[in-house]
Formats: C-alpha cells, structure tokens, sequence
C-alpha cells in the first residue's frame, strides 16, 4: 500500500491529518469531540512517513486510544491494536509469506521491498512470525 492511499482511507473515513513541529513525537492521534485527528511531523516523509501515518490511523479505525490521566487503562493494549492495524494494511499476509519465500528473508529486505521501516519490518515479522533472519 501506498502512502496515499493511507491519505485516502483519512479523507474517506473522515480522519483529519494535520502536519506541524512535533518535537517529541513523530506523530500522534487524538479522539475529541470534533472528530479524529492524525498529526505528523513536517519532517517526516518516506518509510517513516508511510509507518507513522499508517499506525496513527490504526488507533483511529480501531477507536484504540487511552486515557493517559487513567490507572486502569492499558496503553500497550492500544499500541498494540494500532500496529496490527498498520500492519494488515501495509503488508498483508499472504503478500509477507509471498516475500520470505522469495528471499526476502530479513526485515532489512522486507523493509525495502514494502517500503517500511525496518522496525515496522521487525514487528510485522514477530506478528506473522517464520522469518529466517
């Protein structure tokens, strides 16, 4: 998937995505009362371009946001939820076991190959697992 077709999934679902400083974050996603919100770095572009915005609507299409002032919530389980998102949408499976038996066997040529990162390589990897390297 290309990323703008990950802006068209935002603009058909309603999600606004915005691009500012972040000097912490590479990108956030917030659920208020007027509406979805996607906001990436200006700096970003590429692979990590692609990543963040797909796993920032992943929290968006699953409704996976946590409550940072809660003691209860768990925000793993939200990151989580966004990141098999992402994942599904940028590499499905029957794509990744296409590409690891064709020798792209490392998350370093299965990042370049998808267009990701290879930590998102590495995470896609341990999701659907049976990677050599």
């Amino acid at each position: 998937m290309k990323t703008t077709e990950l802006y068209r999934i935002a603009e058909r679902d309603g999600i606004k995505v915005e691009r500012f400083l972040l000097n912490e974050n590479k990108s956030v996603s917030v659920c208020v009362d007027a509406g979805l919100f996607v906001g990436l770095d200006g700096e970003l572009n590429g692979a990590d371009e692609k990543v963040c915005l797909a796993h920032e609507l992943g929290h968006c299409e699953t409704m996976s946001f946590y409550n940072m002032y809660s003691p209860f919530d768990v925000r793993g389980k939200h990151e989580r939820r966004a990141d098999i998102w992402a994942i599904k949408k940028l590499i499905p499976k029957t794509k990744y076991f296409w590409a690891v038996r064709h020798g792209y066997d490392d998350v370093y040529s299965l990042a370049e190959y998808f267009g990701v990162t290879p930590e998102f390589a590495r995470k896609t990897a341990e999701y659907y697992g049976k990677l050599t390297a």
